[in-house]
């Protein structure tokens, strides 16, 4: 998975200390779990299908709560791995809507063959 870039890391954990501080602090204790791996300044690939791959796997882990949460003894887990497919692109598409993204391909997605890296530059 991606780390955070450094200067988005910062800002964030900012945030989760002005939120904690406006009484927010359920929105304080997502983003401070949210931030828990450190920020990095390497610069590497990260595709979309390894994208949608780590917001599945996350969401894997919400259903995991509510699983858990009803206690339940048997599940159909093809049937919650469709909704989960489903919820990843609409949490995607909900995200990159509210900061304002409007690319379909973000900039470290690895380069097509032929196609230098440099081309960016």
């Amino acid at each position: 998975m991606k780390k955070f870039n450094e200067v988005i890391y910062n800002k964030l954990l900012l945030q989760a200390e002005e939120a904690r501080d406006q009484k927010l602090i359920k929105l304080a204790q997502a983003l401070e779990s949210a931030l828990k791996e450190e920020s990095s300044q390497d610069i590497s690939e990260y595709s979309s299908d390894e994208l949608h791959e780590d917001v599945y796997k996350d969401l894997w882990s919400a259903a995991a709560n509510v699983i858990k949460y009803y206690n339940i003894e048997s599940v159909d887990v093809v049937k919650v791995s469709q909704a989960l497919e489903d919820i990843t692109n609409v949490v995607i598409e909900s995200v990159k809507n509210s900061i304002d993204i409007d690319s379909t391909i973000g900039p470290l997605e690895p380069k097509l063959p032929g196609e230098s890296k440099w081309d960016d530059i």
